[in-house]
């Protein structure tokens, strides 16, 4: 295959490779990027003409001692004749407990850009803006040394005060854009990876157990008096207790939680921020799946109910109010009892629905690597004896 024309030498176009990762963010990330990222690259550097394309790959586990996605992107760059090579994944990245944004060589022309450290607003605005910057960067003959005027002029204005460009003293590695709002951005951006709302699809059996208890405590009059007669405080911790209930089930019975005892502080810490994530995540769509399900019961209370029966226990005088208690409380109940459908939903399924791709590869080679540890031992154990 012919190659491209160098991007310093004479007119011409200029080609951005970009390999993503083929799960949600990454290629929704890439798709954006190559429809606006040749224009705002033009408006930049208006002396060529600039051409985004995609290609899609598993990328590999990476670090920041390892250069595996760069080797990646490298290769692809040669074969296919670009001129720079981007990487988008959806791995977290820290250094020296730091989220980082993007790494990248100016040798080989090629960067890595990590989704999570971007946190969860304006994602494909600031991802746009970081590659343009990443790209402005590399095409320069030297990187401005750190804290020059330079430096600060050719910071791009989507940058802004969230990111912070460095020049890490490390080997392979020109460029080192860091996430200032550190752990929390991180924290927040691997939760919108994992995307919570697929929770409520992807533990279906959960669900459907929750809305069979649901017609159960629906027609149980001892709960409508509970619910009319109990004060919102009461209420809303019967809320928080049911979610806590349910989270607390998918976590232990579904081994959910990565354990970071023994082992290496880096690992120990990396092990808090995904567990953290776990909880979140589990948090937010389990309480997705309880709005829903408190809408279906609120539905079938002002269908079922007849006035004549349900007047009997909460007063001649009931209106909504007395319906949307009646539904809380109910909902609450089958929720905890839906905890018992979730037994019969396969780990991997709700791996699957809780996690992000890249953090269910993570976990997959933990357990491999810990396997293979255990074996080790016991072969020793067995020579030993032998």
């Amino acid at each position: 295959m012919t190659t491209q024309e160098s991007p310093t030498q004479g007119p011409g176009t200029v080609v951005v490779g970009v390999v993503a990762d083929p799960v949600a963010s990454p290629v929704q990330v890439a798709r954006q990027l190559e429809q606006e990222l040749p224009g705002l690259l033009s408006e930049q550097l208006a002396d060529r003409q600039w051409r985004v394309e995609v290609h899609r790959e598993r990328l590999p586990p990476s670090d920041m001692q390892r250069f595996e996605m760069m080797n990646v992107a490298a290769d692809y760059k040669r074969q296919r004749g670009w001129d720079f090579a981007v990487c988008i994944t959806d791995l977290p990245l820290v250094t020296d407990r730091q989220p980082v944004v993007a790494d990248a060589s100016s040798s080989r022309n090629v960067a890595v850009v990590s989704l999570p450290a971007f946190g969860a607003m304006a994602l494909r605005r600031r991802v746009l803006g970081v590659v343009a910057q990443l790209i402005e960067d590399l095409r320069g003959e030297t990187t401005p040394e750190e804290g020059s005027e330079e430096h600060r002029r050719s910071r791009v204005a989507a940058l802004g005060g969230a990111f912070r460009r460095t020049t890490p003293d490390q080997d392979g590695i020109d460029l080192r854009i860091l996430a200032t709002r550190g752990r929390l951005r991180l924290l927040v951006g691997m939760v919108r990876d994992n995307q919570p709302w697929r929770l409520v699809s992807g533990l279906r059996g959960a669900l459907v157990g929750a809305f069979a208890f649901s017609a159960f405590y629906l027609i149980n009059a001892t709960l409508w008096e509970l619910a009319i007669t109990m004060a919102v405080w009461q209420l809303v911790a019967v809320v928080f207790a049911s979610i806590t209930v349910m989270l607390t089930w998918l976590i232990v019975y579904h081994h959910l939680w990565e354990r970071a005892r023994n082992l290496p502080a880096r690992e120990r810490e990396q092990a808090v921020l995904f567990n953290a994530s776990t909880v979140l995540t589990l948090a937010i769509g389990l309480a997705c799946g309880y709005v829903g399900l408190y809408v279906l019961n609120l539905i079938a209370a002002l269908i079922v109910f007849t006035p004549e029966v349900f007047s009997q226990y909460v007063g001649a005088e009931y209106g909504l109010g007395e319906y949307l208690l009646v539904a809380l409380l109910a909902t609450s109940a089958a929720t905890v009892a839906g905890a018992i459908g979730s037994g019969f939903e396969s780990e991997e399924s709700v791996h699957e629905a809780a996690y992000s791709y890249r953090e269910r590869a993570r976990r997959e080679a933990i357990r491999r690597s810990r396997e293979a540890e255990e074996n080790d031992e016991r072969l020793d154990e067995t020579m030993r004896e032998g």
